[in-house]
């Protein structure tokens, strides 16, 4: 994928926007805390979804919850899995201070890579149409194993399983409120472009959502 120059205005524009999609998707704080960051430092007004958050969360914090933030974690999904599915932004975040998005640029690119091979596998027929025994596959597209062991030769350096649960944790998080699940941020001719999968007739497809300039 051709590199382009980081442009500082262009890419705050389309981080609060990944944010937004980020936290629609999965409305963890984080997204709002990295958000009004973001806006802080560049003298931005904040979006509508940080107000959102704020007035619910000042609502909740004053009389509903006698001053207890809200739960950060529980035994299904502790906070430090939280962290995790939100740390490619904290990495987007630090390369923007620091006035050097390319390591997490590159990050966001590999993401998009195995998101694009997963969903491009997904499609392909599966080898036999027939199981040993002579029946017919009711599946005729590759199975989640057949893809991910394929990804792994691909690959080389990284196992099956770990594939399967990074393609998880990209795709499928735990809460959301919106079928648009957004994948990466990465450079495009005009600047930055976001890309999502949405839901086209019972298939995720891979689609571009925005370009900023």
């Amino acid at each position: 994928m051709e590199k382009q120059p980081v442009q500082t205005a262009c890419f705050e524009e389309v981080f609060l926007d990944y944010l937004r999609l980020r936290f629609e998707f999965e409305p963890l704080p984080h997204y709002v805390m990295a958000a009004i960051h973001v806006c802080d430092q560049s003298s931005r007004s904040y979006p509508q979804f940080v107000f959102g958050f704020l007035a619910w969360f000042a609502d909740g914090f004053l009389f509903e919850r006698e001053g207890t933030f809200p739960a950060q974690s529980h035994n299904k999904d502790p906070a430090d899995k939280r962290w995790r599915r939100y740390r490619d932004c904290q990495a987007l975040l630090d390369g923007w201070l620091n006035d050097d998005l390319t390591a997490a640029l590159e990050a966001q690119e590999e993401r998009l890579e195995l998101v694009e091979r997963v969903a491009a596998l997904r499609l392909e027929e599966r080898k036999g149409s027939h199981t040993s025994s002579g029946r017919k596959h009711s599946k005729m597209t590759k199975t989640e194993t057949e893809i991910f062991d394929e990804l792994e030769e691909y690959y080389g350096d990284i196992a099956a399983y770990t594939l399967k649960r990074q393609h998880k944790k990209l795709t499928e998080h735990r809460e959301y409120m919106s079928g648009v699940c957004p994948v990466a941020i990465v450079p495009s001719s005009n600047g930055f472009e976001i890309k999502i999968m949405e839901i086209d007739e019972g298939v995720f497809r891979l689609l571009t959502r925005a370009a900023h300039s």
